[in-house]
């Protein structure tokens, strides 16, 4: 959305036909028209750009359209499978790269380390679990965690 203009942009990665696009214009006109604007004159558009070849690449095709506008670069790229696999590799790199430290959590309830809590890690997958959270397993035996086993 661009307020300031008074339009959307409205991109489906499986396409826009001429009724979506007068959905999201009405959706956008009562969402502003809440919001005190005035919306007579509100438009919505589209871009060119490829279509998804799945039914499952369209969250990755919405990041990327997002990403590309916010950059100002055109919104074409390649949506055959194996570049959508490399969207998908891109975005989980990115996203384990800006994420949060969460090693001092546990994998099983999520929350930090306590000093006088007893950990166990799991021997396939090594992630760690307070122990009281895996119903207190054997210490002396290999453990495998509740995904692993």
């Amino acid at each position: 959305m661009y307020p300031h203009e008074k339009k959307t942009l409205f991109l489906d990665p499986l396409g826009e036909g001429k009724g979506k696009t007068k959905v999201c214009l009405q959706s956008t006109r009562a969402f502003m028209r809440m919001k005190g604007c005035k919306v007579s004159r509100w438009t919505c558009s589209t871009l060119p750009h490829n279509r998804q070849q799945d039914s499952t690449s369209c969250g990755v095709l919405a990041l990327k359209f997002a990403e590309k506008i916010l950059l100002g670069e055109s919104i074409e790229f390649e949506t055959s499978q194996k570049a959508v696999h490399e969207l998908r590799l891109d975005i989980a790199t990115s996203l384990l790269r800006e994420s949060d430290d969460l090693s001092r959590l546990c994998f099983y309830c999520g929350m930090e380390e306590q000093d006088e809590e007893h950990w166990i890690c799991c021997d396939i997958c090594q992630q760690w679990y307070h122990h009281q959270c895996v119903q207190r397993p054997p210490v002396d035996q290999p453990y495998l965690c509740p995904g692993c086993t």
